[in-house]
């Protein structure tokens, strides 16, 4: 079984800024989002302003292939003031 287990060599590192901080350098920078998150009962929840499921499937099928390569943004990479 464990041969089934694919191990991923990269590891997120969590940004130290509050959601609402997230939420509102999102905002001021991009123009469509796709937001994936856990509410307070644990339940997966997926907000979008795409209205084509495509569109939101497109995108994190790009974001699953960034992790397996191993594009993720470092602590500290974020630039708040762009």
């Amino acid at each position: 079984m464990s041969d089934n287990i694919v191990k991923f060599p990269y590891k997120l590192k969590k940004t130290q800024m509050p959601i609402e901080r997230v939420c509102d350098l999102a905002k001021t920078r991009l123009e469509n989002v796709v937001i994936m998150g856990v509410t307070k009962q644990g339940q997966v929840q997926l907000i979008s302003t795409f209205q084509d499921p495509a569109e939101v499937l497109w995108y994190l099928e790009s974001a699953k292939m960034g992790l397996m390569q191993g594009m993720v943004l470092e602590e500290g990479e974020i630039d708040e003031e762009e």
